[in-house]
């Protein structure tokens, strides 16, 4: 297999490599590269950002503790596998507030026959006109609302739930370039620090997908047309620190006092479809079913029809251990199926050859596995995937014969969906080529089984730019083949009474759904409960 050639330009020294760094979440970028490509790296050794620490003393001083954290710290180079071929040091020129690269970097590019430039050092960069090729940047803001800088603060002064980031082929107007990827992460209420490093954490994923786009030609449909921001004043800071303040008093309080007190509910419907895309509404609560918690259950969750659709599997939290189990609900009682002390959630269930398994969450204790669930609770395997990666809700879709996977892989939170798919259950998932294919946490976390409505296969993701579990988002699949995936949102779900749906499935049978919800509860001894079911998951 042939690589590309791409040239990297970073900051460092003129007295040789071991000098060379970048950040850390810039590594992790050029460390996914494949070894196939092969790399030259220009050095800019006269990098030096303008401070102003006497005009903006109070930003500075929070830039310290949120904008400096892991992900932002220098790093070398290590574990970059595509090849180093070439290292050049060079001196940038001057243009007012802008950096230039002098003419013999210029036309040491042109000649090297490259396929991109990855701007990852340097501050403000004018492109030469003679520069054909496409020169990448990432931003830390979506464009259409946020240019400039700095990253997640404007966001987060404005109250906006995501931070966006792209990556664009950069001219000479600051964040005004073509785009060729996009992703967005949660903004958190009360911490700008953990809102960057969220955002920093999933930047290295747009580096695949932006050079593909930019070496095809393709650019995202998405407006540059956003304020162009600068750095914050005093009082705006002031503004930031009481705000984000404010928002961890509240969490605190919610921690200590209060608990989700979930319920899942069975609904008669004549068409699911609608109601997922907002243009019909669920029946009056006075036709659903909602069913008692187990004996020794504080709450269940996460409701999916088993073999019929007067069964339900779910988790039904306990009381006692703090640790989800799935339980099999009738109208004459419920069973407790899980035999194992971990925690399980999201009993997921895919057949294979006439079988019925059920494949649930067990992300904090192992990797994923299929169960018997039927007559007995079976483990019979654990899934074949490569490095056994700890998947969250995970969930099947069999299309033209082949198998596919969708799933969070734990480590990396719920902003990234990933795709696998497999000839079977119990033969080896491969990644698919467009994996990841959503960064976002508005739908990349499955929330139930795929629905057909219609000509349309539905993906239902949770919503999580405002509370956990409220609300669903929901996307028609386009384009789902060995190597190709894309999709479309086409409507959204939120009660207006209660929190949620957090998930939601269809009968067997077509005539009813089943989705959870919840209302905050106080609770005295709230504090107390979530720290013993942190402990007891150790």
């Amino acid at each position: 297999m042939t690589g590309r050639r791409l040239i990297v330009i970073i900051d460092g020294a003129a007295d040789g490599a071991a000098n060379d760094h970048v950040a850390e979440w810039q590594r992790r970028a050029l460390a996914a590269l494949p070894a196939t490509d092969r790399l030259t790296l220009l050095v800019c050794t006269n990098t030096s950002l303008k401070r102003q620490p006497l005009r903006f003393p109070l930003y500075y001083a929070l830039n310290l503790l949120t904008v400096r954290n892991p992900l932002t710290r220098a790093a070398g180079l290590d574990g970059v596998t595509a090849a180093i071929e070439a290292r050049h040091s060079f001196a940038s020129e001057a243009d007012g507030a802008w950096q230039k690269l002098p003419e013999d970097i210029v036309t040491l590019i042109a000649e090297s026959g490259a396929d991109a430039v990855i701007k990852l050092g340097m501050g403000l960069m004018r492109v030469p006109p003679s520069l054909t090729i496409p020169t990448l940047s990432w931003h830390h803001g979506d464009s259409e609302h946020f240019r400039g800088r700095p990253a997640g603060f404007w966001e987060l002064l404005a109250g906006r739930p995501v931070i966006g980031q792209i990556v664009q082929v950069i001219g000479n107007k600051l964040d005004a370039g073509a785009i060729v990827a996009f992703a967005e992460t949660r903004a958190t209420a009360h911490s700008w620090r953990a809102s960057l490093v969220e955002a920093f954490r999933h930047s290295p994923l747009l580096l695949a997908p932006a050079l593909d786009n930019a070496l095809a030609g393709r650019t995202l449909a998405k407006p540059v047309t956003g304020r162009n921001y600068r750095l914050p004043s005093n009082w705006q800071v002031v503004r930031l620190m009481f705000k984000l303040g404010a928002a961890k008093a509240r969490r605190l309080a919610y921690g200590a006092m209060f608990e989700k007190r979930w319920r899942v509910s069975v609904a008669p419907v004549a068409d699911a479809g609608t109601i997922l895309d907002g243009t019909a509404v669920l029946p009056p609560e006075t036709t659903w079913w909602t069913p008692p918690n187990p004996d020794g259950c504080s709450f269940i969750a996460d409701p999916f029809f088993a073999e019929d659709s007067a069964t339900l599997l779910v988790e039904a939290l306990s009381a006692r251990s703090g640790t989800g189990e799935i339980h099999r609900i009738r109208a004459t009682g419920s069973t407790r199926l899980s035999a194992d002390s971990g925690h399980h959630s999201y009993p997921a269930l895919v057949e294979q050859d006439g079988v019925t398994f059920c494949v649930p969450e067990i992300a904090q204790w192992s990797a994923p596995a299929a169960y018997r669930w039927q007559d007995g609770w079976e483990r019979a395997a654990e899934l074949d995937i490569a490095g056994a990666p700890r998947l969250t809700d995970p969930t099947f879709l069999r299309h033209e014969g082949r198998l596919y996977l969708f799933a969070n892989i734990a480590a990396e939170g719920s902003n990234v969906l990933r795709l696998w798919s497999a000839d079977g259950l119990f033969v080896r998932f491969t990644e698919h080529p467009a994996s990841p294919v959503r960064i976002s946490p508005r739908g990349s976390r499955m929330g139930g089984a795929f629905l057909q409505a219609g000509e349309r296969t539905l993906r239902i993701g949770q919503d999580f730019t405002r509370d956990y579990g409220d609300g669903l988002v929901v996307f028609a699949i386009d384009v789902l083949s060995a190597d190709s995936y894309r999709e479309h949102e086409v409507g959204a779900f939120r009660f207006a009474d209660r929190k949620g749906p957090h998930s939601f499935n269809l009968a067997p049978d077509g005539g009813s759904v089943v989705f959870d919800w919840y209302r905050d509860g106080f609770t005295p001894l709230a504090g107390f409960r979530r720290l013993n079911a942190r402990l007891s998951r150790r």
